[in-house]
């Protein structure tokens, strides 16, 4: 009876830590983590947000002017803007204001790091620019948005070592998706100038932009492509999905950042147009169940085969760090 009942027991507990030990190894699917399901569909608007909010740390400069006087001012010792006086006109009419304060928001890009800080790549639809600068413009009076009137223009003016001569003006259209928040076009509403001059005894230059639209412009111009191009393939581990991951690529010898498109037939992420033997920083933020999570490698295109990346656990700082390091 005792041999028995000590096989009925070893039996039970055979069982009890069998059934332990599985139930530890079965992944939880509510977590975000365990979900390595694809969608078809874009990023939510939110996700977008979230992801923007805790990386972004660009100043936004706010500031104001007399509409009825021409104003020059500067943001700082390599960045000035001018308005002409009664520039500007309620939106959607071109009924000069003849009084009162403008109010200026302005966001300033230069850097490859501030670009993937707002999310933003510096390509005209699927072809790549490199940019010497790009600014948001935003004027209002009295809490309505404001455009410049017809005919009249608003020049933004920085410094910068070496200027290209070869720049153009672009502006920022906004696109249907959130997979990038809008692409640059080239346009006739402005132009881009160089300009030198002898500050305290020492040369400068810079550019100039003179510009009848606000919001998004840029002075950019395409990249050279003429050894040819190929197609950026990059791969993530599977749960690293395009429902909470982004990927950018940030090109090494010039101010280029695309922010790759997904590809839901194969997993991956990609850029198209790429040019041969370029040498990029790819870049992944991903949020995961409220935890951020940053790759980086740094890689030469030589042909379409895949690039891993494998994030790690990171902070909002870690990632703002990496990108002003750029």
């Amino acid at each position: 009876m005792k041999k028995i009942l000590f096989i009925i027991l070893i039996t039970v507990l055979f069982f009890s830590c069998k059934k332990d030990l599985s139930n530890s190894f079965l992944p939880d699917p509510t977590l975000g983590i365990n979900d390595t399901v694809w969608t078809s569909k874009p990023l939510t608007g939110g996700f977008i947000d979230s992801i923007s909010r805790a990386i972004n740390n660009t100043q936004l400069i706010v500031d104001s002017f007399d509409v009825s006087s021409d104003d020059r001012f500067k943001i700082n010792s390599n960045l000035e803007l001018f308005f002409s006086e009664h520039s500007c006109s309620l939106l959607n009419t071109n009924s000069s204001i003849s009084s009162g304060n403008i109010k200026i928001e302005l966001l300033a890009l230069f850097k490859k790091g501030d670009y993937i800080k707002n999310l933003i790549s510096t390509t005209s639809r699927k072809y790549l620019l490199q940019s010497a600068g790009s600014f948001f413009v935003y004027l209002t009076s009295n809490g309505q948005e404001v455009a410049m009137t017809a005919n009249k223009s608003f020049t933004i003016k920085w410094a910068t070592s070496s200027p290209n001569t070869s720049m153009n003006f672009y502006q920022g259209f906004p696109l249907t998706n959130f997979d990038s928040l809008f692409t640059w076009l080239q346009t006739y509403n402005g132009s881009i100038t160089n300009w030198d001059s002898t500050s305290l005894g020492s040369p400068k230059h810079g550019y100039q932009i003179s510009s009848q639209a606000t919001n998004w412009i840029s002075c950019s111009n395409l990249i050279d492509t003429s050894n040819g191009t190929t197609r950026l393939n990059v791969t993530l581990p599977l749960n690293y999905t395009n429902k909470n991951t982004i990927v950018f690529a940030a090109y090494t010898d010039k101010n280029t950042v695309v922010r790759l498109t997904t590809d839901f037939s194969t997993r991956s992420f990609y850029s198209l147009n790429v040019p041969l033997n370029s040498s990029i920083t790819l870049i992944s933020i991903s949020l995961i169940d409220n935890q951020f999570y940053l790759g980086s490698r740094t890689v030469t295109v030589t042909n379409a085969n895949r690039f891993s990346v494998n994030p790690v656990k990171s902070s909002p700082a870690e990632i703002i760090s990496l990108l002003d390091g750029l």
